[in-house]
């Protein structure tokens, strides 16, 4: 017999459903850095202003289509409790064509200190490989703990 004192944990608070914010501090901190060392690097060359400005407009360039080609993550769910873990996921991304509901299927979960890399091959709308990074400071602090517990677990489970 159950103990009619026991806790009852609602299914629903078992799954990942999260909103991914856009802006990271993080990922500008990283970027930030790298953008400095290749400046003192270039610096410290001393290459000529044609290297320069051909530095310049390489850089820019690839910025730019990166920026623009890249979907963007804005919700994260993870699939209903009977399916498979790495099943059948649903990623809401920000695209040219406007914000698409994705199904995909995760590959892996690697797991790092400061943010979480999930690979993920999509289904819907066409298939393809997705990586995506999810910084700390994107998600609140229960949801970086579902996470993280995810990532730990499923890492060990599908690798």
């Amino acid at each position: 017999m159950l103990d009619s004192t026991a806790v009852q944990v609602p299914v629903d608070t078992l799954r990942i459903d999260t909103a991914i914010r856009y802006g990271s501090r993080l990922r500008a901190l990283i970027y930030t850095g790298l953008a400095i060392s290749i400046v003192l690097l270039s610096w410290f060359a001393k290459l000529s202003l044609w290297q320069y400005v051909l530095m310049l407009i390489v850089s820019a360039a690839v910025i730019s289509y990166l920026a623009l080609s890249r979907p963007i993550l804005l919700h994260l769910s993870q699939p209903p409790l009977h399916k498979h873990v790495s099943k059948e996921w649903q990623l809401l991304m920000r695209t040219g064509r406007g914000d698409e509901l994705w199904r995909a299927d995760l590959q892996s979960v690697h797991r790092y200190q400061w943010l979480l890399n999930f690979e993920f091959v999509t289904t819907e709308p066409f298939k393809r490989s997705l990586s995506i990074t999810i910084y700390r400071d994107q998600v609140s602090f229960d949801h970086w703990q579902q996470l993280n517990i995810l990532a730990t677990i499923v890492g060990k489970k599908l690798n």
